[in-house]
């Protein structure tokens, strides 16, 4: 049954973006609710979107009813979120902040498989910028994947490093990484002793499965 005009209208003003409050991110400070942009690729988070004008308008109007930050990541689609994002709002409006994240990637049949070895983390955070048409990437999240479909042990250090590296040149990652961490990970992979963690602004840690 669709909703009537008032639940609409209740919908919205319950959402508001501006109620949600702010949050900081390193040097930024975005408004608590932002855009999850998983969904605009197709089915699956795979392949093309069936409109794909229909997820243009849709981050248009996002961005429009004040959304300044938006999580995406070159893995959805692989490469077509971004694809839209830049199609979308490139040039990008001033204080629109993109979220993205790195350490996982598609096969042919759209498996979501483990990607953080330095090579493989390098190579995302090009994608990231070649796809949004950005030469620095705001905010980044790993997503460690050392169980494919859960939480799992494993070393932080080794990926942590790579993206250290990145941002403390400067030329693509900015100084303050985020990084969102599986919860399981946690004490035993070392990741409070890490060198690279005493370079790098860790900025949460989370589960997370997207």
């Amino acid at each position: 049954m669709m909703p009537s005009e008032n639940q609409v209208q209740l919908c919205a003003t319950d959402t508001s973006i501006e109620k949600a409050g702010l949050f900081r991110l390193g040097s930024h400070t975005v408004k608590r609710l932002g855009y999850g942009a998983m969904q605009l690729a197709g089915p699956g988070v795979f392949g093309p979107p069936k409109d794909r004008d229909a997820a243009v308008a849709v981050l248009r109007e996002a961005v429009a009813r004040g959304v300044d930050h938006i999580d995406t990541s070159d893995f959805y689609g692989p490469h077509v979120t971004n694809q839209i994002i830049r199609e979308a709002l490139a040039p990008y409006p001033a204080g629109l902040t993109l979220v993205t994240k790195v350490g996982a990637r598609r096969d042919e049949k759209g498996a979501w498989l483990p990607a953080f070895s330095r090579e493989e983390l390098i190579q995302a955070v090009h994608d990231n910028l070649r796809n949004l048409g950005i030469e620095v990437l705001d905010v980044v999240n790993l997503r460690l994947m050392f169980g494919a479909h859960g939480p799992a042990e494993g070393s932080l250090e080794a990926p942590l490093t790579v993206l250290a590296g990145c941002s403390n040149r400067g030329s693509s990652v900015t100084s303050a990484l985020a990084t969102s961490l599986q919860r399981r990970c946690g004490r035993r992979a070392g990741f409070a002793k890490s060198s690279a963690c005493r370079t790098t602004t860790i900025l949460c840690i989370a589960r997370t499965m997207s």
